[in-house]
């Protein structure tokens, strides 16, 4: 036995709607990827652009005056502390090259499912990515504010001249904190917009 309803689909969104988003998710992948390879470079690039003694940039002055020194220690010091906080920077970008790689990978599966139109999936995978992308920046803005916006030798030095730290550092967290949640808003927001026009209409028959 037949039954015949009173509502019917209408033709089929337009594809492109998922196509674009697809596009979209192409794009960012292709960022994630660049960042992946640079958290892998930075690391050898800064191992031989910084030496991890100041006695490999300068000698020390043996036979120079008690001033002379004086002025090496400091200096040595000074690129100790340099040298341990893009230490901890490093370490951060290496967490942060995995968090990228993460996003590449979901990112690229849900492009393909998304250009094969496959809607459910690509919606659920899109989503997955702002949640990841979300989280996971941050907590890698937390551990950056916890390594230290200005490296500490910079606000304790009496010759080095900076603006007040704290103003640096409160406008690091809002400018941090706001573009974080700005984007990924703004990532749902064009998530919604597609979710909603590329989802097939009823409409009654008349």
């Amino acid at each position: 036995m037949r039954f015949e309803t009173a509502y019917a689909p209408v033709a089929e969104p337009s594809p492109w709607w998922l196509k674009g988003l697809a596009i979209l998710m192409a794009i960012l992948t292709a960022f994630m990827v660049l960042g992946s390879i640079s958290a892998i470079a930075s690391p050898i690039i800064l191992d031989r652009l910084l030496p991890d003694n100041y006695e490999d940039i300068e000698p020390y002055p043996s036979e120079g005056s008690d001033e002379e020194k004086d002025e090496w220690e400091e200096n040595s010091v000074f690129w100790d502390e340099l040298v341990e906080y893009y230490d901890d920077m490093i370490g951060l970008v290496g967490i942060q090259g995995i968090h990228s790689a993460i996003l590449a990978f979901v990112g690229l599966l849900s492009t393909i499912v998304l250009w094969k139109e496959q809607r459910e999936l690509g919606i659920k995978l899109v989503g997955s990515w702002i949640a990841i992308n979300f989280l996971g920046g941050a907590v890698l803005f937390w551990m950056f504010t916890r390594i230290g916006v200005i490296p500490d030798f910079t606000t304790n030095s009496e010759e080095i001249e900076v603006i007040d730290p704290s103003i640096i550092e409160d406008l690091t967290l809002a400018i941090g904190w706001g573009q974080l949640v700005f984007c990924n808003a703004l990532f749902l927001a064009i998530l919604a917009l597609v979710s909603a026009k590329s989802k097939p209409e009823i409409i009654s028959r008349e």
